[in-house]
């Protein structure tokens, strides 16, 4: 997802680890990971809905057509009985 390297990602934990304290860091680290978590989720959840309604508009399509092949095929037979 991003790119980052091991000196990067070290350096965020050591300002980290300066900013919030040994104490608060860990607390701090468990709700970060719940909120990537639900965030994660959430993008996974709107792609799935994105995804299904884009195949009910496909059938949705193809219904359709069947109907007004449907359709003709109707007319084609009254217009052969009569």
């Amino acid at each position: 997802m991003f790119d980052f390297g091991f000196w990067e990602i070290a350096l965020i934990l050591i300002i980290s680890l300066i900013i919030l304290g040994p104490e608060r860091l860990p607390v701090f680290a468990s709700q970060f990971g719940s909120l990537v978590k639900k965030i994660k989720d959430f993008a996974n959840n709107l792609k799935t809905s994105i995804e299904n309604e884009s195949r009910m508009n496909d059938l949705k399509k193809i219904i359709e057509e069947q109907k007004e092949e449907l359709s003709e095929f109707e007319k084609k037979i009254d217009s052969d009985e009569k």
